[in-house]
């Protein structure tokens, strides 16, 4: 499936987002995640706060506009894995505890908080765990 943002789409999230910075950062992240995961990608959904990616009728990653920052949210469906531990090149991250797979004894879902541009190196790693099929 092609994934096409459209105009409709940019106009929603973008209103409500008052830093420049972080409207390029929203811009960028949403260009690399459309691309990369282009293969997964079913469906995409959006309100005025946030643009959701689905696959196979499941919501995998969702990016929430605030006025401030954005907020990624990889969901346990993402299949992406994440270690407590671990420290991330972005604003600041949530581990989800009730998120943990028992058999790896990782994290199956976090929200990261970017906002600005020296933060798409580590969103775009993050975005890369995202297995492109599953």
């Amino acid at each position: 499936m092609s994934v096409k943002i459209d105009e409709r789409i940019w106009k929603q999230v973008s209103t409500k987002l008052t830093d420049i910075e972080a409207l390029k950062v929203l811009r960028e992240v949403i260009n690399y995640a459309t691309e990369r995961l282009k293969s997964r990608i079913d469906e995409v959904k959006s309100t005025r706060d946030v643009i959701a990616f689905f696959s196979k009728g499941k919501e995998f990653l969702t990016i929430n506009v605030t006025r401030t920052n954005l907020r990624i949210y990889f969901q346990p469906s993402s299949g992406a894995l994440f270690n407590k531990d671990e420290k991330f090149a972005v604003e600041k991250v949530s581990i989800w505890e009730g998120s943990l797979q028992k058999a790896s004894g990782k994290y199956q879902a976090m929200t990261a908080w970017v906002s600005k541009e020296e933060h798409l190196p580590g969103i775009k790693k993050l975005i890369d765990r995202i297995p492109i099929f599953l």
